[in-house]
């Protein structure tokens, strides 16, 4: 649905926090793009604002702060999914299962028409999983290249010359597909799917509609149902976090 209707029962999907993480990532991911590539296209028309600097290297300055918050969500990222138990519950939620292939083989097969029931998803979709686990091998990947590359004289002291020029070829040709995999594939799922188009408004409210649910988490949906039955007291938070005083139902 193209917007959220605040008249149905909302279900929480993201807490502030995570809303937090996801912005801080998005803004240093967009600013590490520009601020790289201006680097290796520096007569790009979108590199102008670094040529006007002279001999301040703003490009520089920028990427490097940019990384240092990267790396700084990274470590937070990790202590949130170890220390936290609204994180340890979306850890497994995240683990890859048998069950993602098979979701994958229906989903195929809805797609070509030869199965007439669109796959019912959980808490997180296969594709879901298959993105949060591709962002965190890219980040392990242009984080211990980036390092190198950024302390070059520390690198120099421990390793040949040869293994920088290899993590300069890494660097830059993972910037290349984790900047693809954005725009290709991120921006589909939360902009031009038709089951959201033309935005999936959940990472700015926090929340998901009823009709939202049954589309895109509809076995989720009927966990909740099935547990609310069981419970006097009212909806249940499914990942234990904290109900926000905006978002009226259970967390999903």
């Amino acid at each position: 649905m193209a917007i959220d209707d605040y008249s149905q029962r909302r279900y929480l999907r993201w807490t502030t926090g995570e809303r937090i993480q996801h912005w801080i990532l998005a803004i240093s991911f967009f600013v590490l793009g520009i601020t790289g590539f201006a680097l290796k296209f520096p007569e790009s028309w979108w590199a102008w604002p670094f040529r006007i600097t002279g001999s301040f290297d703003l490009r520089g300055l920028l990427h490097r702060i940019a990384a240092t918050f990267y790396i700084a969500l990274s470590l937070y990222h990790l202590a949130y999914l170890v220390f936290t138990q609204r994180g340890r519950a979306q850890w497994r939620e995240l683990k890859p299962r048998l069950r993602d292939l098979l979701d994958l083989k229906s989903q195929v097969l809805y797609n070509l028409g030869w199965l007439r029931v669109r796959p019912k998803y959980g808490h997180y979709t296969y594709w879901e999983k298959m993105e949060y686990w591709a962002l965190v091998w890219g980040t392990v990947i242009m984080v211990l290249t980036g390092l190198a590359l950024w302390f070059e004289n520390i690198s120099l002291r421990i390793f040949p010359l040869w293994v920088l020029d290899v993590a300069t070829v890494i660097h830059y040709y993972e910037a290349i597909l984790a900047t693809a995999a954005i725009l290709v594939w991120h921006f589909y799922f939360v902009i031009f799917d038709p089951l959201v188009y033309p935005l999936n408004t959940s990472m700015i409210s926090g929340s998901l509609t009823q009709e939202q649910m049954e589309e895109e988490h509809a076995e989720e949906l009927e966990k909740l149902a099935e547990m609310e039955e069981e419970e006097s007291e009212g909806p249940i938070d499914l990942l234990k976090s904290e109900k926000e005083d905006v978002v009226r139902g259970v967390s999903v």
